[in-house]
């Protein structure tokens, strides 16, 4: 790159002559007519040298020179006067100014090359010169340790950081060691690897972290290794960083992702037996209940046939009932049954979606027969189609049409209505009754296990239906909600993942 010259001068046959004399074979000429532009030339081009008229209207030289001594980005840039004032008062103020020399005018023009070329040179070498002082002030003071290493791997140079790491293996100081005598094994010979690396392809890419001991104690180094050219000789530049904290808490959380994993592991075997367990006790209870229940069936059944027994219109509406619930019951534990088989070998959702009218108003015609003397007003309409399985469809309405049908018993023209209702991310299925009701501060309760509404103490239950079917719905990727005011009854929101 050409040096950059900016003349500065309000003659254009001035300009043209500095222009022909320094030519543009060695030098990037750029050119200015007055202060004003030169001092805003001077900020945009930051030139290795001025070439500064005095003599100039409006702004001087004097004026110009003084603006780049006080401008911080450019105030270093070398400024040669010219002028046709040969006074000594005239050189006192271009000295007072910050100008680096000067040259009468007319100037012989091997002068002014020489002057030109000096200054020029001079001003490189203060520029490299204050690059070595920062180079060596951050070289001192990085926190890294930082060795220079010849071709054969013996320490050029080195900062107050490397000695502090290597000086107890080599006291005298580290200037002409071999950097990988210094080290142990297998350290050697990663060092031995980084060198000839770097020698023959430049740099690494990515730290190799090497282990040293320090104080007795072993520490963690990231090194990186690049080759370093500087005149004929081949350098290689060593950085190494202690990354101990880094690695050790990395080394800290793998170790715990592991035993993590292992508890996990662990705990899943454990519920996984828990579970197989639970399938035992539900197919041995079922089992249990089945062998009662199928008498009590039989009998009724009995009854109903023999034409022996005389059959009032009362009882034989009573045994019809019976017989009814009891095939409920066990078309109940088939159900669950199912529904606990399936949790267990986690079965897929269905491929096509389910109609759950159907099955809501089957459940609901079953659940009125159970209680002949309560007869609900019971609508349908119409519901999305949901990719859910059959046995949870029954699970979640069979509880809360039995809740419904409870808790509206006690009015006078019990209403049970099933609907769809749109939401902000869907279709929500929706079972309202005019019973009973609750307010806003049992609303958060009614979800809990063992928890019952105020005003539920004449009717049935233990609190766990409502918690069962939200658990359900949960594990489902489900949600269920609730609505209600005291007296005006209930209204109860669920919402599967539709298709």
């Amino acid at each position: 790159m050409k040096p950059r010259i900016l003349i500065v001068d309000d003659d254009t046959n001035n300009l043209l002559t500095l222009e022909a004399v320094l030519g543009s074979v060695h030098y990037d000429l750029h050119r200015a007519t007055n202060g004003i532009d030169a001092c805003r030339m001077a900020e945009s081009l930051s030139p290795d040298l001025v070439l500064l008229d005095v003599m100039m209207p409006g702004m001087d030289g004097f004026s110009v020179c003084r603006h780049i001594r006080a401008t911080p980005a450019i105030r270093s840039v070398p400024v040669i006067l010219l002028t046709a004032l040969n006074d000594q008062e005239a050189r006192l103020e271009g000295l007072r100014s910050g100008a680096d020399d000067f040259l009468s005018k007319p100037c012989f023009f091997d002068e002014l090359r020489a002057r030109v070329a000096t200054i020029i040179r001079l001003n490189r070498f203060r520029v490299i010169a204050e690059q070595r002082t920062r180079f060596e002030h951050l070289f001192t003071l990085a926190p890294a340790a930082i060795l220079l290493l010849d071709t054969g791997g013996a320490v050029v140079s080195a900062n107050e950081k490397a000695l502090l790491l290597f000086s107890p293996a080599q006291p005298e100081g580290l200037v002409g060691c071999v950097l990988a005598d210094l080290c142990p094994d297998p350290a050697a010979a990663a060092v031995r690897a980084l060198v000839d690396g770097a020698l023959g392809g430049g740099a690494t890419h990515a730290p190799v972290n090497l282990r040293l001991p320090v104080n007795g104690a072993d520490r963690i180094f990231g090194v990186q290794a690049s080759l370093l050219r500087e005149s004929a000789a081949r350098l290689v530049l060593f950085i190494l960083s202690d990354v101990t904290a880094e690695v050790r808490a990395r080394e800290e959380a793998e170790s715990m992702t592991r035993r993590l994993d292992a508890l996990v592991q662990a705990r899943t075997r454990q519920l996984e037996h828990a579970n197989e367990l639970l399938m035992s006790y539900a197919a041995f209870v079922s089992h249990d209940l089945r062998s009662p229940l199928g008498a009590v069936q039989c009998y009724l059944d009995m009854m109903q046939a023999d034409p022996a027994l005389p059959h009032s219109g009362d009882l034989r509406q009573c045994l019809q009932g019976a017989s009814s619930a009891s095939r409920m019951m066990a078309d109940m534990i088939r159900g669950l049954l199912q529904l606990a088989a399936d949790e267990k070998n986690h079965a897929e959702p269905p491929a096509e979606p389910v109609d759950p009218r159907p099955i809501i108003e089957r459940l609901a015609w079953k659940i009125a027969s159970f209680n002949p003397l309560v007869h609900p007003r019971f609508t349908c309409g119409p519901l999305p189609l949901i990719r859910v399985r059959p046995a949870v469809i029954e699970r979640v309405f069979y509880n809360l049409l039995v809740n419904a049908a409870k808790y509206s018993a006690t009015r006078e023209q019990p209403e049970i209505e099933v609907g769809a209702a749109p939401t902000a991310d869907g279709v929500a299925i929706f079972v309202r009754d005019n019973g009973i009701g609750f307010s806003e501060d049992d609303a958060s309760h009614l979800f809990r296990e063992f928890s019952r509404l105020p005003g539920s103490e004449g009717t049935e239950g233990l609190g766990l239906g409502l918690a069962l079917v939200s658990r359900l719905l949960h594990s489902h990727r489900g949600r269920i909600w609730a609505e209600g005011r005291p007296g005006r009854g209930a209204t109860f929101f669920v919402q599967f993942n539709t298709p």
